[in-house]
């Protein structure tokens, strides 16, 4: 189950990362009246995310 659950939140830190990132580059799904700042903290949020389950999941293994 800890596996299952750290593959998890790495598939949805990932969407996170390119829902952003292409927000940050084109605008396509928000718009940039959020501003640069929020993309880019969400794009270092998910990758903090994604790097811990990544740990998380060979240390269960």
């Amino acid at each position: 189950m800890p596996k299952v659950l750290c593959i998890i939140s790495l598939s949805i830190s990932s969407i996170v990362f390119l829902l952003f990132l292409l927000s940050l580059i084109f605008g396509v799904p928000f718009t940039r009246d959020g501003g640069i700042l929020v993309n880019i903290g969400f794009i270092l949020g998910s990758i903090t995310i994604g790097v811990y389950s990544v740990l998380t999941y060979f240390e269960v293994r």
